[in-house]
C-alpha cells in the first residue's frame, strides 16, 4: 500500500513540500507514523529555527537533515555535551547582544529568540530567560562566554556545505580565534560572512579573518568595543595589520558592509581592504571617524579602487566637522577611470544632505546614477530641483520636500528654479512626500491661489505630466486634494501617464475624487492596476489636517465607478 501512496515517491514528496508551510508539514507529521517519517526531515531542513531547550534532542536526532540554524548559540553550547555534525547545514545565524551577555527570547536584533513558533509538535511559547555575564570569560549561572564561542566555532568545522554565516565572537580569545580561523579555511563554499565583535579585536586578527574569507561574495563586518587602553603594543599591531592588508591578494567580495569604532581601524583595515576589492559592486560605509580617512578614500578611488562599484550606502555618522559625502561622490563617477562604471544607486540614511552633495551628484554622476533613496532626510525644494533637473539617467527617486515659504526658499532664485525642465524623463518610480502645501486648508481659498506652494505645485505637476514612462507613483502632499478635475486640480495635466501601474496617495490627503475623476482615470491611465489611498511608505508630518475633511461619499463613488469600468484594478483605503 505504501508504494501506491501519492507521497511514496521521494522526488514527488520533495517537490510537494516546496508548496507546504511549516504548519502544513507539522499537521501531516501528526497523521501517522508513515507521514511522520516522510515529512519530519523536510520540516527540519525548511525551518529557520527559533529553538528552545526542549528541542535540542530533536535537533540532534535530525541533524543530517538540518539546513538552517538560527539563534541557538547559548542553548547549543550549554545543553550539548558533545559536538554534532550537520553535513547538510547551509545557513547559520548565531546572534548575541554582546560578548559575555546572552539574552533569550528577546528577538533577532537584541539577543536569542528561542520561540519555535510553529514547533515540531505545535505551538510553543517558552519562558524568558536572561543570562548576564559582566566580563568576558567569567561565569555566571554556569554560562561562560569563552566556552560558548569555542563550541560555536568548533561546530562550524562539521558543516562543509555552509554558505551563509552570521556570528558574534570575541576574537581576542586566542583559542576562539585560532579555531575560528581553521573553520573559515575549511568552509570552501562560504559565500556570506556577517561577523560582529563587541570587544576590542587585535587588528591582525581582523586581517587574517578577511584573508580567510577571500572567496566570499558578501562581507558584513562590525567592530566595536573600548580602545581606552591602547598603547605602544596596540600601535604596532595596527601598523602590522596595515602591512598585511596591503600585501594581501585580491578578494572576490561583491558586497561589503563595514562598521568600525576606532580611527586606526579605518586607515589600517578599511582603506586597504577597499583597494583589494576589484569586483566590489555594493558598499555600505556606516561610519567615518577620522578626517584623514576621507583623504585616504579619495586617493584610493582616484587610483582605481573598486572600479565596479555601483551601489553606495553612506552612513549617518555626524562626528566629522565637514560632510565627507560631496568629496566621496566626486570620485565615484564613471569618469574616474577607464574601467569605472560609476554609481548607479545611492541610499542616504543621514538626516543631513546639503546642496554641495546634490551638486556633486549632478556634476560627477549624471551619466550613471539611476536610483536615489532618501530615508530620513527632508530636503528643501532647491536641492530636490537640482537633482531632477541634473540627473538625466534617473529612473527611481524616493524623497521628501520641506514646507516652502520665504524662510525656506530663496525668492530671488525661485522663478529661475521653476523655469528649469526636469531631465529625468525616463523616471519609472517616484516616491515623493511633500510638505509644500503645509497650512493651506483648501485649493479654493485666496490663501492658496496667491501662495508660493501653488506656484511650486503648478511647476511640479507640469513636470509630472511629462513622465510618460512612470510606472509607480506614491505622492503624499496633504491636506490639499490635488487630484480633481475642476479648477484648482491638476489631474488633466497627467493624461500622458499611460504607463502608470500603481498610484499611492497618502492617508492625510483630502480625497474629493468622484465619478468624473474615475471616468477620466479609466480613459487615460490605461495601465493602472492598483490604487492605494492609504499609502504610508513615506512619512510626512502634516499639520492642520483637522481643518478639512475628505468627502467619503465621493471617494466611494470614485472606487465604485472605476471598478465598474476596470474590474481588475485593486484598491486599498484602510
Amino acid at each position: 500500500m505504501e508504494k501506491d501512496h501519492a507521497f511514496s515517491d521521494a522526488v514527488i514528496r520533495a517537490e510537494l513540500t516546496k508548496y507546504l508551510t511549516p504548519r502544513d508539514m507539522t499537521n501531516l507529521c501528526l497523521t501517522s507514523k508513515q507521514s511522520f517519517d516522510w515529512f519530519v526531515p523536510h520540516l527540519w531542513h525548511t525551518r529557520a529555527f527559533y529553538t528552545n531547550f526542549k528541542l535540542i534532542p530533536g535537533l540532534k536526532r535530525y541533524q543530517q537533515y538540518v539546513k538552517v540554524i538560527k539563534d541557538l548559540a547559548i542553548n547549543l553550547a550549554v545543553e550539548s555535551r558533545d559536538l554534532w555534525a550537520f553535513p547538510n547545514l547551509q545557513s547559520v545565524q548565531f546572534v548575541q547582544q554582546s560578548t559575555g551577555q546572552f539574552t533569550v527570547n528577546t528577538g533577532f536584533n537584541t539577543g536569542f529568540n528561542t520561540g519555535f513558533r510553529t514547533g515540531l509538535f505545535g505551538s510553543y511559547n517558552p519562558p524568558t530567560a536572561t543570562y548576564h555575564q559582566p566580563a568576558f570569560g567569567s561565569s555566571v549561572g554556569g554560562v561562560n562566554a569563552a566556552r560558548v564561542d569555542l563550541r560555536l566555532v568548533l561546530l562550524l568545522q562539521s558543516v562543509p556545505l555552509l554558505q551563509d554565516l552570521t556570528i558574534t565572537l570575541a576574537l581576542d580569545n586566542s583559542d576562539v580565534f585560532q579555531h575560528f580561523l581553521s573553520s573559515l579555511q575549511s568552509l570552501t563554499q562560504l559565500r556570506t560572512l556577517k561577523m560582529t565583535c563587541n570587544e576590542y579585536v587585535n587588528p591582525t586578527h581582523i586581517q587574517r579573518v578577511i584573508h580567510a574569507c577571500r572567496q566570499c561574495e558578501e562581507l558584513d563586518l562590525s567592530f566595536s568595543g573600548v580602545d581606552s587602553f591602547k598603547g605602544v603594543e596596540e600601535k604596532e599591531e595596527y601598523e602590522q595589520a596595515k602591512i598585511d592588508m596591503e600585501g594581501m591578494e585580491d578578494l572576490t567580495v561583491k558586497i561589503l558592509k563595514l562598521a568600525t569604532t576606532f580611527e586606526d581601524q579605518e586607515s589600517a583595515i578599511m582603506v586597504p581592504l577597499l583597494k583589494k576589492c576589484p569586483l566590489l559592486q555594493e558598499l555600505h560605509m556606516f561610519t567615518i571617524k577620522a578626517p584623514q580617512t576621507v583623504d585616504l578614500l579619495k586617493e584610493a578611488f582616484i587610483n582605481g579602487a573598486c572600479p565596479q562599484l555601483s551601489v553606495f550606502h553612506p552612513g549617518r555618522d555626524t562626528t566629522l566637522k565637514d560632510d565627507p559625502l560631496p568629496v566621496l561622490l566626486s570620485v565615484m563617477g564613471p569618469d574616474r577611470g577607464v574601467d569605472a562604471v560609476g554609481l548607479k544607486k545611492i541610499e542616504i540614511t543621514s538626516a543631513q544632505f546639503k546642496s554641495e552633495s546634490a551638486l556633486a551628484m549632478t556634476e560627477h554622476l549624471s551619466g550613471s546614477l539611476t536610483e536615489i533613496h532618501f530615508q530620513d532626510h527632508a530636503m528643501n525644494f532647491e536641492v530636490f530641483n537640482e537633482l531632477v533637473t541634473g540627473l538625466p539617467s534617473l529612473q527611481s527617486i524616493r524623497a521628501r520636500i520641506n514646507e516652502i515659504s520665504v524662510q525656506t526658499v530663496d525668492i530671488n532664485k525661485f522663478d529661475q528654479m521653476c523655469s528649469r525642465d526636469w531631465v529625468c524623463l525616463g523616471l519609472k518610480k517616484l516616491q515623493l512626500g511633500s510638505q509644500l502645501t503645509q497650512g493651506i486648508p483648501t485649493v479654493k481659498g485666496d490663501s492658496w491661489k496667491q501662495s508660493l506652494p501653488k506656484r511650486c505645485m503648478d511647476y511640479m505637476f507640469s513636470q509630472f505630466g511629462k513622465l510618460e514612462q512612470l510606472e509607480e507613483w506614491d505622492f503624499v502632499a496633504g491636506p490639499v486634494d490635488l487630484f480633481v478635475l475642476p479648477a484648482g486640480g491638476y489631474l488633466r495635466q497627467l493624461s500622458d501617464l499611460k504607463s502608470l501601474k500603481r498610484l499611492g496617495l497618502g492617508p492625510r490627503t483630502v480625497y474629493r475624487m468622484g465619478a468624473k475623476e474615475a471616468d477620466w482615470v479609466a480613459e487615460n491611465w490605461t495601465s493602472l492596476e492598483n490604487v492605494d489611498l492609504a499609502c504610508d511608505r513615506i512619512q510626512v508630518h502634516i499639520v492642520d489636517i483637522s481643518r478639512v475633511k475628505p468627502d467619503k461619499l465621493a471617494l466611494d463613488t470614485f472606487i465604485h465607478t472605476l471598478r465598474s469600468k476596470r474590474p481588475k484594478i485593486s484598491f486599498n483605503k484602510q
